[in-house]
């Protein structure tokens, strides 16, 4: 451990050759990095960043290709030994090496698929190669105004077997600063003193057993304090800058964030029609609704999202197939019903619909699931029923495919255990 590793070939950068000039996606994605904060923070967002600038976290954007680095700390770039350039636009992954804990890392993307915090210990690789653990604090951001999925927050504390007493005397005001999160953190840590690429003697084994002093407490809760701070200022950003969109009556996010975004992402991999009805709000409102129902009904998804399903009924909606669903939805249970529905454009169809509960790992019903099939007309090519496949085997495979999303990726059902 106490040897460099050399850094992968992905990980150095050099200066770009003519066949190496940067397409238009690349110039793109480049410019969305660049971007990526303002947009859901404003213009100033990095001042208050700045002023943490000493610690080292990161934030990451979930939303664009590779979930790449959008900004990073000064006190990252020490510890690291890398340069902005360098990191930015890259996924935090380049870090690991070949003795980094698979089952950490798999921690981390469970948490990131679920939208949940996480703290690990984790060992990772300097830009020279050397070997150094850190505790890793990461939580989610989401949005002010619709609770969507911003960025993720991480933050890390390097464990290690000596420290100045700058250090000490820094940590210790972080974790005893409550009075506001804005405030100057003190004196810049000297990360040359712990940087275990400047080391040249093979770590001790009581730097390896460290997690099991006191001092990893306090190594967790100070990084946790770090990730309290930025998380904070994001947050606090987010809510000034949604106010004023607000206010403007320009709201640019759509309704459809109900749903989680990896929840959301799974779901489109259905191609079938279909919505999800949230079971825990007043209403039941439409927390998703698939791109073939959008083609069948002619409405635009935020046309649907936060509705009640019953907007599709009309004049020649028999009310007994109502009362069916609805007897249903109160008893916990499946059911099949033909219904006449309607378009946005006015225009009558045949339903076969099929409504079923979709309950989480704690069997409690959270959704509801209604699977549309447009009688005597074929959705799409490849749609239509055969002999071997009919529509109540096409409904059941959806309902049962959106169970399986809505397990694995909103509770602990499914979720791979790090012990």
């Amino acid at each position: 451990m106490g040897r460099p590793i050399p850094a992968p070939s992905s990980t150095r950068i050099s200066a770009p050759s003519q066949s190496q000039v940067p397409t238009c996606t690349q110039v793109s994605i480049t410019k969305c990095v660049e971007e990526s904060l303002s947009r859901s923070y404003g213009e100033s967002m990095k001042e208050p960043l700045q002023r943490l600038r000493h610690h080292s976290f990161l934030v990451t954007d979930p939303h664009l290709p590779g979930h790449p680095i959008v900004y990073v700390s000064e006190g990252f770039l020490h510890m690291t030994g890398y340069l902005a350039e360098e990191v930015m636009g890259r996924n935090p992954r380049f870090l690991q090496g070949p003795d980094t804990d698979r089952r950490s890392v798999l921690q981390i993307r469970d948490a990131i698929c679920e939208e949940k915090p996480c703290h690990v210990i984790l060992l990772n690789y300097t830009k020279q190669g050397w070997p150094f653990r850190i505790v890793f604090h990461m939580a989610p951001v989401f949005s002010q105004a619709n609770g969507q999925l911003l960025h993720f927050v991480g933050a890390q504390k390097p464990l290690a077997d000596c420290f100045s007493k700058q250090v000490w005397h820094c940590e210790a005001s972080l974790l005893g600063l409550h009075k506001g999160p804005s405030a100057f953190l003190g004196p810049k840590i000297c990360m040359d003193s712990i940087n275990p690429r400047l080391k040249s003697h093979q770590p001790s084994d009581s730097c390896l057993n460290y997690q099991c002093s006191g001092q990893r407490k306090k190594k967790m809760k100070t990084a946790s304090t770090i990730l309290q701070l930025v998380v904070h200022e994001l947050v606090t950003s987010n809510k000034l800058m949604s106010d004023k969109t607000v206010c403007g009556g320009c709201s640019s996010e759509e309704a459809d964030t109900a749903l989680c975004s990896s929840l959301t992402l799974a779901l489109t991999r259905i191609q079938q029609s279909f919505v999800i009805s949230d079971a825990k709000l007043p209403g039941m409102p439409v927390a998703y609704a698939s791109d073939m129902f959008l083609r069948l009904t002619g409405y635009q998804r935020h046309e649907v999202i936060g509705r009640s399903c019953k907007f599709m009924q009309g004049q020649g909606t028999d009310t007994c197939a109502v009362e069916q669903i609805r007897d249903a939805i109160r008893e916990d249970r499946t059911c099949t019903v033909r219904i006449l529905n309607y378009r946005k454009n006015g225009s009558p169809f045949w339903n076969l619909l099929h409504v079923a509960p979709v309950r989480d790992h704690t069997a409690k019903v959270v959704y509801y699931v209604g699977v549309q099939w447009h009688l005597g007309f074929p959705l799409a090519e490849g749609s239509f029923a055969s002999k071997d496949v009919t529509p109540a085997m096409l409904q059941l495979g959806a309902v049962g495919a959106v169970k399986v999303a809505v397990r694995s990726l909103q509770g602990h059902g499914l979720r791979r255990s790090s012990s």
